[in-house]
This record gives C-alpha cells, structure tokens and sequence, in this order.
C-alpha cells in the first residue's frame, strides 16, 4: 500500500526555525511563508509534518471502507469518493 514518491514519514517540525525535517534530520521537506502571522507559521508547519501519518491513515481507511462496502455494508460510502479524490489529489493523480 506504500507506493509512495515522497519522503518518508516521521517528519519532523521545528517551530523555531518554522522548517519541517525528514526523519534523518538533514533533509529539509518544507518551510512555511513568513507572510503570515507567527502563530499561523507554527500550525501550517505542524500540518505539514503530518502530511505523510495523514496520508497513510487516509489510505488503511478507504481500504477497510472498500472491504466493508465489498462484503455488503456500505458503511460511510458517501465519504470514499471524497477520500479517493483526496488520496489522488495528494499523491499527483488528479
């Protein structure tokens, strides 16, 4: 399930330099704007070094949903296209 081309998670967030950290430390996956206020900076930068956890919860989600509606109980099937067109969107697909 883990096709996936970005850095792999945990990434990790520096609020005082606001930049966000691959695991190992030296790779720097993004910074936010300084355009916005500091408080705004430090919750961007927190989402952001969520983004690869959120993701993979995203994906384990619409496979159980898939599995439930596959098996006769279409439990939250209002959600999965919204899900999968958040999971295309996230991994370039849309």
């Amino acid at each position: 399930m883990n096709n996936t081309l970005h850095t792999p998670a945990p990434w990790k967030c520096d609020l005082v330099s606001l930049k966000i950290w691959a695991n190992d430390g030296n790779t720097e996956i993004a910074r936010t704007s300084s355009d916005v206020s500091i408080s705004e900076e430090e919750a961007n930068a927190r989402l952001i070094s969520a983004a690869p956890e959120l993701l993979d919860l995203l994906e384990a989600a619409v496979a159980r949903v898939q599995i439930a509606n596959e098996e006769g109980n279409p439990i939250l099937s209002a959600w999965l296209p919204d899900a999968l067109s958040a999971l295309r969107k996230a991994k370039g697909e849309a």
